[in-house]
């Protein structure tokens, strides 16, 4: 009986109303140490990981002897020490696209939340400013997606749907990536390509779709941020580390951005000294801050888990895993 370690909570599954295989041993593991994480994988043939829940690292992945394949939850696979994988021969895979149209929707939500000052109306109306503030607010304008230039770094399957669904409400779309996609592409999304810096010039709202690594890490400084219009927006769905935090703070508290929408935070849970949970009162009504949720849905979470199942039922076919992500063949 094959032994499989869940890194989410059993009640997730059972929302999902997703049924698991009666022939596996099945452990559920939520946040925990690497001893933790170890006496309870230490004799497992299958991890199914989430990002959020543990790093899944060198010292985790020597001592787990029997383990085939890490099978992340999602498309998020920057938790998993994949040269250790490789060098252990432990296959590592992840499931694109299960929830691409979930956190397109989420991108588009927080654009039109942050054009039309949703959470600031809500807090002043609260406060018993309701006059003051809609006079504000007409007085200076609200913005709308329609007319919009909205730029994508990153397009591949949630970058599409957002492009496609701020297109069919009137935007303007570009987008940077390190490789062009091939013109084919670009004309059936009605997209079109621009440098980095280029796009973080031209864009009223920049939108990141990118994973973390070497190349990312970072991508969005000071000096990014700095190129982008004033009053521009940023929406952050990826993760965390792509974006200087510091100075995401900085430019919320001088006004240079007139929004942000961030569902990835450095670290998560972010810690109380953390920039973003300091800004003034001002800053912060312009902030929005999730808990990591863009891509997290009943129904998306059904379709991800779904996934990530029947590639581990692949591997004990003896079948390759589908979407491997790091060298082993």
């Amino acid at each position: 009986m094959p032994i499989v370690v869940m890194f989410l909570p059993q009640t997730r599954v059972e929302s999902a109303n997703v049924t698991l295989p009666t022939t596996w041993e099945l452990r559920f593991l939520e946040s925990a140490s690497d001893e933790e994480i170890i006496a309870t994988c230490h004799d497992a043939d299958f991890i199914l990981s989430v990002g959020s829940a543990a790093s899944i690292n060198a010292r985790i992945l020597e001592n787990c002897s029997k383990l085939k394949l890490v099978q992340c939850l999602g498309a998020g696979f920057n938790h998993v020490d994949l040269a250790v994988a490789d060098r252990l021969k432990i296959s590592v895979a992840n499931s694109p696209g299960q929830n691409a149209g979930t956190v397109a929707e989420f991108t588009i939500g927080t654009i039109i939340a942050l054009q039309r000052r949703i959470s600031e109306s809500d807090a002043e109306i609260k406060a018993g400013n309701y006059a003051s503030f809609r006079k504000n607010m007409l007085t200076k304008g609200l913005q709308e997606i329609a007319g919009s230039r909205i730029g994508l770094i990153g397009f591949g399957n949630i970058g599409r749907q957002v492009a496609k669904i701020a297109i069919m409400l009137g935007a303007s779309v570009t987008y940077y990536t390190q490789h062009r996609k091939p013109s084919n592409i670009e004309l059936e999304f009605g997209v079109s390509y621009q440098s980095l810096t280029s796009l973080l010039k031209n864009s009223d709202v920049l939108s990141l779709h990118i994973p973390l690594n070497a190349d990312t890490h970072g991508l969005i400084g000071s000096r990014e941020l700095e190129l982008m219009p004033l009053g521009s927006l940023l929406i952050n769905t990826s993760r965390g580390e792509v974006v200087d935090q510091l100075a995401l703070a900085n430019v919320l508290e001088s006004g240079h951005l007139s929004g942000a929408a961030i569902d990835t935070l450095f670290p998560e849970p972010p810690l109380p000294d953390h920039p973003l949970l300091n800004l003034s009162q001002h800053a912060q009504r312009r902030l929005l801050l999730t808990p990591h949720v863009a891509g997290v849905t009943q129904n998306s979470n059904q379709k991800m888990l779904v996934a990530a199942i029947s590639n581990i039922e692949r591997v004990l076919r003896g079948e390759a895993p589908h979407h491997l992500v790091n060298l082993i063949k």
